[in-house]
């Protein structure tokens, strides 16, 4: 058998077993087109497959399963539930090896108890949404460590067959350590583009697949937690900051990190400090 249609024909087995259809998104189309060749069928692609998913299927979908459930894997190796914004409960493993995220496993659907559909949607969608069980209805839970190992499995089996290899794998650590190196200065997405040796079009695909945010987002993202690190431990005063961060000015360092952490900078800096005096205190 080829080694492409092993996958294939194992998840089939898989699906016909447990009786929940499985649904494989990758980063950066690294089993639809690195190898010229589709590792799996475009059924095993999409989400459209489950005709609750396909009902109402819009660019929220693609935002929550592939940019939302892709930050959330980078946080963690263990299987999940998570539900979308149409109600839908999946069952979610990060197919990870070596701290390197290469996607996410999808397995069954299931109706949420924590998010209602919203009314809008299609009466065909509450139909079929309605038939749908609650995860605790079911075996679903049961099933995380066989399909932990499953999960686990495919890489290594990609892997194995060099499907997937360390040139892929480098890139989400290669794009991590260009900008921890350059945080202190301003770049760009043509600075990253250059040190990647890709389009700048291509770039921008790249990071927000990898990291489920746009480049100019998660540099920011970054700036602010070294900026975290700079308030909770040293007496650096907001411009010293500031510059070491690569943030324009203090203003700039302000709203920023403002935005994205609710509080400024000053009172992040003094309610650290004052958990710390709790915490040796007690």
């Amino acid at each position: 058998m080829d080694v492409f249609d092993l996958p294939e024909e194992s998840l089939r087995m898989l699906e016909e077993r447990i009786g929940m259809k499985i649904t494989i998104i990758d980063n950066d189309g690294i089993f639809n087109r690195k190898q010229r060749r589709a590792v799996f069928s475009e059924y095993r692609a999409s989400h459209k497959k489950n005709a609750v998913c396909r009902c109402g299927f819009s660019e929220k979908c693609i935002a929550h399963c592939r940019y939302a459930m892709n930050r959330k894997c980078l946080e963690t190796d263990s299987p999940f539930f998570s539900s979308c914004w149409k109600g839908i409960c999946q069952i979610v493993l990060p197919l990870t090896f070596a701290s390197v995220h290469y996607g996410m496993l999808y397995a069954g659907v299931f109706r949420s108890e924590e998010v209602t559909p919203p009314e809008e949607l299609p009466t065909e969608f509450h139909t079929l949404y309605e038939a749908l069980p609650f995860p605790g209805e079911t075996d679903a839970e049961k099933l995380l460590p066989l399909l932990q190992i499953y999960a686990d499995g495919i890489i290594f089996y990609l892997r194995k067959a060099n499907i997937v290899n360390d040139s892929y794998d480098l890139r989400s650590a290669v794009i991590s350590d260009f900008i921890h190196q350059n945080l202190d200065r301003s770049i760009g997405l043509p600075d990253l583009a250059e040190r990647l040796g890709l389009s700048e079009s291509h770039t921008s695909v790249l990071v927000k697949r990898l990291f489920g945010r746009p480049f100019s987002k998660y540099l920011m993202q970054r700036r602010v937690e070294r900026a975290c690190r700079y308030l909770s431990s040293t007496d650096l005063n907001l411009d010293e900051t500031a510059r070491l961060c690569g943030f324009s000015s203090a203003f700039h360092l302000s709203k920023v990190f403002r935005h994205l952490r609710g509080i400024p900078p000053s009172r992040f800096r003094e309610s650290y400090r004052n958990e710390v005096l709790r915490g040796e205190s007690d």
